[in-house]
């Protein structure tokens, strides 16, 4: 990913390089060689596109949430060129750089709200800028999307499946109506993960949409997981690392969980009955299991 003068480089000093200048741009570590700046800015042009497909890939066609939820925080993080979970998130604001930004995170500006909440003439003070300066950054804070994420159980359920509604609010949705700092292809990702590491929902919903009525609700059909019926519910921004929601939810069924491996083992049963080739085997399989359980 270097410039051809680097070719003299061998593949150990790269596979070193390589994760260092990655590691140094996320963390908001300044890079004070010129060249070394130039290639890291190449591997994150780079990079950024590796994610995003690979993101877009996962999405098509892999089930496994973990797997899904991580690989669309990592585009983001590419992206905004900051982990997920920095205190440096006015760094992605204009007119902020490195070294502003660490001067912010020393003084205790960590979040978007701090950086709402304090003072023009301080933030001025911290930054050593004249007015309007510090107006203008809490301008740019005061103008992004926020969201916020509600979750409730519809009184449809039985032992195996449930129902919910989840609604995302976008709060400020009559401010935005006239000044936005987010560009208008803004999106939130919404994706819902069972106790099973399975997928229950992956949705994107573009600010515009929001921006019709200020939220936006659609209602989801939940099957019960073996594990456990805690629901794992994210709200990912597409351009920016200090807005996304994340929490959990349980559901309520009918019933023990114990009810439902009872249900499935019954399933089986009565699978193997109409196929009897397999019967013997799917039997021996069966006390098999319930030996280790018990």
């Amino acid at each position: 990913m270097r410039s051809p003068g680097c070719s003299n480089l061998s593949k150990e000093v790269m596979k070193c390089v390589l994760p260092s200048l990655i590691q140094a741009q996320l963390g908001c570590i300044p890079i004070q060689d010129f060249t070394l700046t130039q290639d890291t800015s190449k591997i994150f042009r780079s990079g950024s596109r590796i994610v995003r497909w690979l993101s877009d890939s996962v999405a098509s066609q892999e089930k496994k949430f973990a797997v899904l939820l991580n690989s669309v925080i990592l585009a983001k993080c590419f992206k905004c060129k900051l982990w997920e979970n920095s205190r440096h998130v006015s760094k992605q604001l204009d007119k902020i750089g490195i070294s502003l930004s660490n001067t912010m995170v020393n003084a205790g500006l960590t979040s978007f709200k701090k950086i709402e909440e304090a003072n023009a003439r301080e933030i001025e003070l911290i930054l050593s800028r004249l007015p309007p300066f510090g107006t203008q950054i809490k301008e740019a804070v005061m103008y992004l999307p926020k969201y916020e994420l509600e979750v409730e159980q519809i009184s449809r359920y039985s032992d195996t499946k449930a129902e919910i509604l989840v609604t995302v609010v976008l709060r400020n949705f009559e401010q935005l109506q006239t000044k936005r700092t987010a560009p208008d292809t803004h999106y939130a990702t919404l994706i819902i993960g069972d106790a099973d590491n399975q997928v229950v929902l992956k949705h994107k919903i573009m600010d515009s949409v929001l921006l019709k009525s200020g939220h936006w609700a659609k209602k989801i059909d939940v099957k019960r997981a073996f594990i456990s019926e805690d629901l794992s519910i994210n709200l990912i921004s597409s351009d920016y690392v200090g807005l996304d929601i994340q929490k959990k939810f349980t559901v309520f069924y009918l019933g023990p969980r114990r009810c439902v491996n009872q249900t499935v083992m019954q399933g089986r049963l009565e699978t193997d009955i109409s196929h009897p080739k397999h019967s013997n085997r799917a039997a021996a399989a069966l006390c098999s299991k319930g030996k280790q359980h018990y």
